[in-house]
């Protein structure tokens, strides 16, 4: 018997929806995009929203659960009508999710007057699945979704503005690490050496937080040097396979 939702979790997504018109769409499109996961019982969220003014093309707003180095794939960022339905129609053997090491994928789309306006799309690596009553709330969601937007700016400069910062927010996000390896490193620090270790380079660092490549060394060098390690293998397995035995 499926267990029933959360109500704390279904009524911060309702007030998340809420926000979205009301608030800068960015923001209240993250905090949706933030508030899915559990109240849906997925890993990853991803919505995009279509232009208006451009190829109708679907641009990524706001993402949820996808490491960096797969969050490079640049289908991820953009897609076509044609791509998103064939992913929705392929599901978990859609190319694009094997890629990205999906084992259930599903996706909705969010419609005003049954013109499509964008998609969620959701996901799982493990076996974790939503249930029958999730899912109908992934949809609501998605119906609200489609009010909501029908007359905010979908312009194709508004929505690559939102992508940028979308990343860019992402990537700054700070790193919940294992608590021998934070305790060593400052903030930016232990942010930047693990952009590094998930394959990121001195340069697209530096693009993200809008600093130099050798202001960018410079702090993975005395990361190394804090942490005793000298490679970006050793990096990486201090910073993620170690915060997962944490969890285990």
């Amino acid at each position: 018997m499926a267990k029933p939702l959360p109500i704390p979790a279904r009524t911060e997504l309702d007030d998340a929806l809420d926000q979205v018109g009301a608030q800068d769409l960015s923001d209240s499109l993250g905090q949706v995009a933030r508030k899915l996961p559990l109240a849906a019982g997925v890993e990853t969220v991803a919505i995009r929203l279509r232009d208006s003014d451009g190829e109708g093309k679907l641009h990524l707003v706001a993402s949820v659960g996808t490491p960096v180095t797969e969050r490079r794939n640049p289908l991820f960022y953009t897609q076509s009508i044609a791509q998103a339905r064939s992913m929705f129609a392929l599901k978990a053997r859609h190319s694009l999710a094997r890629t990205l090491g999906f084992t259930w994928l599903e996706g909705v789309w969010v419609k005003s007057d049954g013109e499509p306006l964008g998609t969620i799309t959701v996901g799982s690596r493990t076996e974790r699945r939503p249930t029958k009553e999730q899912m109908s709330l992934l949809q609501d969601a998605a119906d609200r979704l489609g009010e909501k937007l029908r007359e905010v700016d979908r312009s194709r400069r508004k929505l690559e503005s939102i992508t940028r910062e979308t990343l860019r927010t992402s990537l700054a996000t700070p790193v919940e690490a294992p608590a021998r390896v934070a305790k060593k490193l400052r903030p930016r620090e232990l942010t930047i050496l693990a952009l590094y270790s998930e394959g990121l380079s001195a340069l697209e660092i530096a693009d993200v937080f809008v600093i130099s490549p050798h202001t960018v060394r410079t702090h993975i060098k005395n990361a190394y040097r804090r942490l005793g390690v000298h490679s970006r293998e050793e990096a990486a397995r201090l910073i993620h396979a170690e915060r997962v035995l944490e969890l285990v």
